[in-house]
Protein backbone atom coordinates (compact mmCIF):
# COMPACT_ATOMS: atom_id res chain seq x y z
CA UNK A 1 0.00 0.00 0.00
CA UNK A 2 0.92 3.49 -0.69
CA UNK A 3 1.34 6.42 1.89
CA UNK A 4 -2.06 7.42 0.39
CA UNK A 5 -3.66 4.36 0.89
CA UNK A 6 -2.90 4.44 4.39
CA UNK A 7 -4.27 8.18 4.74
CA UNK A 8 -7.41 6.98 3.25
CA UNK A 9 -7.46 4.09 6.21
CA UNK A 10 -6.83 6.80 8.85
CA UNK A 11 -9.50 9.15 7.66
CA UNK A 12 -11.89 5.95 7.85
CA UNK A 13 -10.76 4.96 11.25
CA UNK A 14 -10.74 8.67 12.65
CA UNK A 15 -14.50 8.84 11.10
CA UNK A 16 -16.19 5.46 11.96
CA UNK A 17 -14.44 5.20 15.28
CA UNK A 18 -15.70 8.98 16.75
CA UNK A 19 -19.19 7.77 15.34
CA UNK A 20 -19.58 5.82 18.29
CA UNK A 21 -19.15 8.80 20.75
CA UNK A 22 -21.40 10.99 18.59
CA UNK A 23 -23.55 8.03 18.53
CA UNK A 24 -23.79 7.63 22.41
CA UNK A 25 -24.63 11.28 22.95
CA UNK A 26 -27.53 11.42 20.44
CA UNK A 27 -29.01 8.20 22.12
CA UNK A 28 -29.28 10.61 24.92
CA UNK A 29 -32.39 12.06 23.19
CA UNK A 30 -33.14 10.05 20.03
CA UNK A 31 -34.04 6.16 19.45
CA UNK A 32 -31.35 4.42 17.35
CA UNK A 33 -33.91 4.31 14.19
CA UNK A 34 -34.19 7.91 14.49
CA UNK A 35 -30.49 8.33 14.37
CA UNK A 36 -29.30 6.27 11.83
CA UNK A 37 -32.64 7.40 9.08
CA UNK A 38 -31.45 10.84 9.74
CA UNK A 39 -27.38 9.72 9.39
CA UNK A 40 -28.43 8.50 6.37
CA UNK A 41 -30.54 11.41 5.11
CA UNK A 42 -27.83 14.20 6.04
CA UNK A 43 -25.17 11.80 4.38
CA UNK A 44 -26.84 11.21 1.19
CA UNK A 45 -28.34 15.43 0.76
CA UNK A 46 -24.32 15.91 1.30
CA UNK A 47 -23.67 13.29 -1.47
CA UNK A 48 -26.09 14.62 -4.06
CA UNK A 49 -25.26 18.52 -3.72
CA UNK A 50 -21.62 17.59 -3.97
CA UNK A 51 -22.09 15.24 -7.16
CA UNK A 52 -24.58 18.31 -8.38
CA UNK A 53 -21.53 20.94 -7.75
CA UNK A 54 -19.66 18.58 -9.68
CA UNK A 55 -21.90 17.64 -12.47
CA UNK A 56 -21.62 14.50 -11.56
CA UNK A 57 -24.59 12.00 -12.91
CA UNK A 58 -26.14 9.33 -10.90
CA UNK A 59 -25.61 5.93 -12.44
CA UNK A 60 -28.95 4.74 -14.62
CA UNK A 61 -30.48 1.49 -14.73
CA UNK A 62 -32.55 -0.88 -12.39
CA UNK A 63 -29.88 -3.40 -11.64
CA UNK A 64 -27.50 -0.84 -10.76
CA UNK A 65 -29.62 0.57 -7.95
CA UNK A 66 -30.68 -2.46 -6.63
CA UNK A 67 -27.24 -3.80 -6.27
CA UNK A 68 -26.64 -0.30 -4.75
CA UNK A 69 -29.47 -0.13 -2.46
CA UNK A 70 -28.48 -3.92 -1.22
CA UNK A 71 -24.62 -2.57 -0.49
CA UNK A 72 -26.04 0.04 1.66
CA UNK A 73 -28.46 -2.25 3.82
CA UNK A 74 -25.29 -4.16 4.62
CA UNK A 75 -22.89 -2.12 4.92
CA UNK A 76 -24.24 0.84 6.84
CA UNK A 77 -28.27 0.82 7.34
CA UNK A 78 -28.17 -2.81 9.17
CA UNK A 79 -24.86 -2.74 10.84
CA UNK A 80 -25.39 1.14 12.14
CA UNK A 81 -29.09 0.00 13.80
CA UNK A 82 -27.65 -2.60 15.24
CA UNK A 83 -24.31 -1.12 17.06
CA UNK A 84 -27.12 1.58 18.15
CA UNK A 85 -29.47 -0.87 19.57
CA UNK A 86 -25.54 -2.60 21.37
CA UNK A 87 -25.07 0.98 22.65
CA UNK A 88 -28.15 1.00 24.69
CA UNK A 89 -26.26 -1.02 26.67
CA UNK A 90 -22.68 -0.81 26.16
CA UNK A 91 -20.04 1.91 26.23
CA UNK A 92 -19.08 3.47 22.46
CA UNK A 93 -15.89 2.37 23.04
CA UNK A 94 -16.59 -1.20 23.25
CA UNK A 95 -18.32 -0.90 20.73
CA UNK A 96 -15.92 0.25 18.83
CA UNK A 97 -13.60 -2.76 20.12
CA UNK A 98 -16.44 -5.12 18.36
CA UNK A 99 -15.94 -2.87 14.99
CA UNK A 100 -12.02 -3.85 14.82
CA UNK A 101 -13.51 -7.70 14.54
CA UNK A 102 -14.05 -7.24 10.92
CA UNK A 103 -11.42 -7.68 9.14
CA UNK A 104 -10.82 -11.25 11.19
CA UNK A 105 -13.97 -12.01 9.13
CA UNK A 106 -13.14 -9.85 5.90
CA UNK A 107 -10.45 -12.26 5.02
CA UNK A 108 -12.20 -15.62 4.76
CA UNK A 109 -14.94 -14.56 3.43
CA UNK A 110 -13.09 -12.59 0.55
CA UNK A 111 -11.42 -15.76 -0.13
CA UNK A 112 -14.36 -18.02 0.07
CA UNK A 113 -17.06 -15.45 -2.29
CA UNK A 114 -14.38 -13.92 -4.53
CA UNK A 115 -11.55 -16.48 -4.30
CA UNK A 116 -9.02 -13.54 -2.86
CA UNK A 117 -6.12 -16.05 -1.58
CA UNK A 118 -4.91 -13.85 1.70
CA UNK A 119 -0.91 -13.29 1.85
CA UNK A 120 1.08 -14.75 4.86
CA UNK A 121 0.94 -10.57 5.99
CA UNK A 122 -2.76 -10.51 5.93
CA UNK A 123 -2.84 -13.59 7.86
CA UNK A 124 -0.07 -12.64 10.45
CA UNK A 125 -1.40 -9.28 10.41
CA UNK A 126 -4.92 -10.86 11.36
CA UNK A 127 -3.38 -13.25 14.08
CA UNK A 128 -1.70 -10.19 15.85
CA UNK A 129 -5.33 -8.14 15.46
CA UNK A 130 -6.93 -10.40 16.90
CA UNK A 131 -4.89 -11.02 19.88
CA UNK A 132 -5.02 -7.28 20.16
CA UNK A 133 -8.88 -7.51 20.41
CA UNK A 134 -8.54 -10.29 22.75
CA UNK A 135 -6.40 -8.26 25.18
CA UNK A 136 -9.08 -5.16 24.95
CA UNK A 137 -11.40 -7.55 25.59
CA UNK A 138 -9.84 -9.36 28.45
CA UNK A 139 -12.61 -12.14 28.94
CA UNK A 140 -10.36 -13.51 31.54
CA UNK A 141 -10.20 -10.35 33.99
CA UNK A 142 -12.86 -10.06 36.87
CA UNK A 143 -15.23 -7.37 37.46
CA UNK A 144 -18.35 -5.90 36.01
CA UNK A 145 -19.42 -6.74 32.77
CA UNK A 146 -21.55 -5.47 29.75
CA UNK A 147 -24.68 -7.39 29.22
CA UNK A 148 -24.14 -10.11 26.77
CA UNK A 149 -27.06 -9.02 24.51
CA UNK A 150 -25.67 -5.33 23.58
CA UNK A 151 -22.48 -7.65 22.99
CA UNK A 152 -24.04 -9.52 20.52
CA UNK A 153 -26.00 -7.08 18.59
CA UNK A 154 -22.24 -5.04 18.18
CA UNK A 155 -21.05 -9.10 16.71
CA UNK A 156 -23.55 -8.94 14.53
CA UNK A 157 -22.61 -5.41 13.13
CA UNK A 158 -19.21 -6.48 12.73
CA UNK A 159 -20.47 -9.92 10.95
CA UNK A 160 -22.56 -7.12 8.38
CA UNK A 161 -19.57 -5.09 8.01
CA UNK A 162 -17.43 -8.13 7.04
CA UNK A 163 -19.99 -9.70 4.78
CA UNK A 164 -20.54 -5.56 2.65
CA UNK A 165 -17.13 -5.62 2.41
CA UNK A 166 -16.89 -8.75 0.83
CA UNK A 167 -19.68 -7.82 -0.99
CA UNK A 168 -18.31 -4.80 -2.74
CA UNK A 169 -15.57 -6.23 -3.83
CA UNK A 170 -17.67 -7.93 -6.42
CA UNK A 171 -19.46 -5.33 -6.70
CA UNK A 172 -17.14 -2.48 -8.17
CA UNK A 173 -16.21 -5.17 -11.22
CA UNK A 174 -19.68 -5.07 -12.12
CA UNK A 175 -20.43 -1.24 -11.58
CA UNK A 176 -19.22 1.60 -13.97
CA UNK A 177 -16.79 3.91 -12.94
CA UNK A 178 -17.75 7.40 -10.41
CA UNK A 179 -16.89 6.87 -6.97
CA UNK A 180 -18.93 10.07 -6.31
CA UNK A 181 -21.75 9.02 -8.57
CA UNK A 182 -21.21 5.08 -7.16
CA UNK A 183 -21.47 7.04 -3.20
CA UNK A 184 -24.54 8.95 -3.26
CA UNK A 185 -26.75 6.50 -5.19
CA UNK A 186 -25.79 4.23 -2.32
CA UNK A 187 -26.80 6.58 0.57
CA UNK A 188 -30.00 7.64 -1.21
CA UNK A 189 -31.05 3.85 -1.72
CA UNK A 190 -30.39 3.04 1.89
CA UNK A 191 -32.12 6.13 2.89
CA UNK A 192 -35.30 5.35 0.74
CA UNK A 193 -35.04 1.90 2.21
CA UNK A 194 -34.52 3.21 5.83
CA UNK A 195 -37.82 5.51 5.44
CA UNK A 196 -40.75 3.20 5.67
CA UNK A 197 -39.33 1.77 8.71
CA UNK A 198 -37.49 5.03 10.18
CA UNK A 199 -40.90 7.37 9.76
CA UNK A 200 -43.31 6.20 12.31
CA UNK A 201 -40.05 6.31 14.94
CA UNK A 202 -39.93 10.12 13.54
CA UNK A 203 -43.30 11.13 15.23
CA UNK A 204 -42.35 9.95 18.51
CA UNK A 205 -40.70 13.39 20.67
CA UNK A 206 -37.70 13.72 21.00
CA UNK A 207 -34.97 15.99 22.98
CA UNK A 208 -32.97 17.52 20.71
CA UNK A 209 -30.66 19.80 22.76
CA UNK A 210 -27.23 21.75 20.67
CA UNK A 211 -25.33 19.17 21.39
CA UNK A 212 -27.47 16.07 20.16
CA UNK A 213 -27.64 18.66 16.76
CA UNK A 214 -24.35 19.19 16.31
CA UNK A 215 -23.46 15.03 16.88
CA UNK A 216 -26.06 14.61 14.10
CA UNK A 217 -24.43 17.03 11.90
CA UNK A 218 -21.18 15.58 12.26
CA UNK A 219 -22.69 12.07 11.67
CA UNK A 220 -23.82 12.94 8.73
CA UNK A 221 -20.91 14.73 7.27
CA UNK A 222 -18.94 11.77 8.42
CA UNK A 223 -21.48 9.55 6.62
CA UNK A 224 -20.69 11.70 3.30
CA UNK A 225 -16.86 11.73 3.73
CA UNK A 226 -16.60 8.15 4.42
CA UNK A 227 -18.82 6.78 1.74
CA UNK A 228 -16.54 8.34 -0.49
CA UNK A 229 -13.30 7.50 0.54
CA UNK A 230 -14.96 3.64 1.21
CA UNK A 231 -15.34 3.62 -2.52
CA UNK A 232 -11.70 4.88 -3.36
CA UNK A 233 -10.07 2.39 -1.34
CA UNK A 234 -11.76 -0.64 -2.34
CA UNK A 235 -11.25 0.16 -5.96
CA UNK A 236 -7.42 0.56 -4.88
CA UNK A 237 -6.30 -1.64 -2.66
CA UNK A 238 -9.42 -4.43 -2.46
CA UNK A 239 -11.77 -5.39 0.57
CA UNK A 240 -9.78 -7.46 2.39
CA UNK A 241 -6.87 -4.09 2.96
CA UNK A 242 -9.53 -1.39 2.92
CA UNK A 243 -11.05 -3.42 6.22
CA UNK A 244 -7.77 -2.91 7.49
CA UNK A 245 -9.56 0.26 8.79
CA UNK A 246 -11.26 -1.20 11.46
CA UNK A 247 -8.25 -2.49 13.48
CA UNK A 248 -7.98 1.34 14.26
CA UNK A 249 -11.09 1.97 15.29
CA UNK A 250 -11.28 0.39 18.47
CA UNK A 251 -8.05 2.54 19.05
CA UNK A 252 -10.14 5.65 18.50
CA UNK A 253 -13.14 4.73 19.76
CA UNK A 254 -11.97 4.10 23.24
CA UNK A 255 -9.58 7.48 23.06
CA UNK A 256 -12.52 9.67 22.60
CA UNK A 257 -14.86 7.71 24.71
CA UNK A 258 -11.87 8.96 27.42
CA UNK A 259 -11.55 12.37 26.56
CA UNK A 260 -15.18 13.45 25.76
CA UNK A 261 -17.04 10.96 28.46
CA UNK A 262 -14.32 10.29 30.78
CA UNK A 263 -14.48 6.48 29.72
CA UNK A 264 -11.87 4.84 31.75
CA UNK A 265 -8.73 3.42 29.86
CA UNK A 266 -7.41 0.39 31.79
CA UNK A 267 -4.35 -1.57 30.72
CA UNK A 268 -5.80 -4.16 28.73
CA UNK A 269 -7.25 -1.48 26.33
CA UNK A 270 -3.85 0.11 25.99
CA UNK A 271 -1.88 -2.80 25.65
CA UNK A 272 -4.64 -4.13 23.35
CA UNK A 273 -4.04 -0.98 21.55
CA UNK A 274 -0.80 -0.82 20.92
CA UNK A 275 -0.94 -4.78 19.94
CA UNK A 276 -3.79 -3.41 16.92
CA UNK A 277 -1.32 -0.57 15.56
CA UNK A 278 0.71 -3.07 15.71
CA UNK A 279 -0.65 -5.44 12.82
CA UNK A 280 -1.31 -2.36 10.54
CA UNK A 281 2.12 -0.99 11.03
CA UNK A 282 3.70 -4.63 10.56
CA UNK A 283 1.81 -5.21 7.60
CA UNK A 284 2.42 -1.72 5.93
CA UNK A 285 6.17 -2.46 6.19
CA UNK A 286 6.21 -5.98 4.28
CA UNK A 287 4.20 -4.87 1.52
CA UNK A 288 6.61 -1.68 1.64
CA UNK A 289 9.30 -3.82 1.02
CA UNK A 290 7.36 -6.49 -1.37
CA UNK A 291 6.53 -3.51 -3.41
CA UNK A 292 10.10 -2.58 -3.73
CA UNK A 293 11.30 -5.51 -4.72
CA UNK A 294 15.00 -7.00 -3.88
CA UNK A 295 18.04 -4.84 -4.12
CA UNK A 296 19.82 -5.44 -7.70
CA UNK A 297 22.42 -7.39 -7.90
CA UNK A 298 25.50 -5.46 -10.20
CA UNK A 299 26.60 -6.69 -12.72
CA UNK A 300 30.34 -7.59 -12.30
CA UNK A 301 31.31 -6.56 -15.99
CA UNK A 302 30.24 -3.29 -14.74
CA UNK A 303 31.96 -3.13 -11.90
CA UNK A 304 35.50 -3.35 -13.33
Amino acid sequence: MRPADILGIGVLASVWGTNFLLVEEALEGLDPIQIVLIRLVLGAAALVLLARARRTALPHGGVVWLKLAGMGLLGQAVPWLLFAWGQREVTGALAGVYTGLTPLMTIPVAWLLLRERPTAAEVGATVIGFAGLAVVLAPWSGGERAPLSGQLLCLAGATCYALAYSYAGRLMRTLPDGKLSLAAAQALAASAIMLPAGSGQLAHPVRLTWLIALCLVLLGAGTAVAFLVNYWLIARVGPVRASLAFYLIPVVAVVAGLVARGERLNPNEALGSVLILSALAALYAWERTREAGPAPVPDPAETR
